[in-house]
């Protein structure tokens, strides 16, 4: 059975990153999502979908922006795209999928087991938004730790207490 992902769930995980223009211009939010409906939870795993979104983002903003890939975000600020920021616009868009998947054992197990391999932000916001009470404090207290050691506060203030 399909996850139901909608546009427009991709297109709000990327614009802060890629901005409207960027977005509206491209279909990278279209193709994203497609490519996160098409994903079998247990039968493909979720680093290999890591990796299409990471080729899939790289290859649409190399064509849309050029060697230069630069930017301009809806404040006005100029940014370039770097091949390192790749992997973390690709963890934003897994976000989407991560938070429609059912609220079950697999799903915990899935979550875990990825987000301690890929200290993947958006499966460990999973885990601790949607599967906390699912977690001892100690392992409520590890992810949070490794979150404020590799993320910037920008990347989880609103949500991570």
């Amino acid at each position: 059975m399909p996850i139901a992902i909608r546009t427009a769930q991709v297109r709000e995980a990327l614009l802060p990153f890629l901005g409207t223009d960027v977005l509206a211009q491209t279909a990278l939010a279209e193709q994203a999502a497609e490519a996160l409906r098409r994903f079998v939870p247990h039968h493909q795993p979720l680093e290999a979908l890591q990796e299409q979104l990471c080729r899939l983002l790289f290859d649409e903003l190399y064509a849309h922006l050029g060697q230069r890939m630069t930017l301009r975000l809806d404040n006005g600020q100029l940014v370039r795209v770097r091949v390192a920021d790749i992997p973390d616009l690709a963890d934003s868009v897994l976000g989407v999928l991560l938070d429609s998947l059912p609220e079950n054992q697999s799903t915990l197990d899935l979550l875990r087991g990825y987000a301690m391999q890929t200290t993947s932000l958006s499966a460990m916001r999973a885990l601790l938004l949607r599967f906390g009470s699912c977690q001892s404090p100690d392992e409520q207290a590890i992810l949070r730790r490794i979150i404020r050691d590799n993320y910037p506060p920008e990347r989880y203030a609103a949500w991570l207490q």
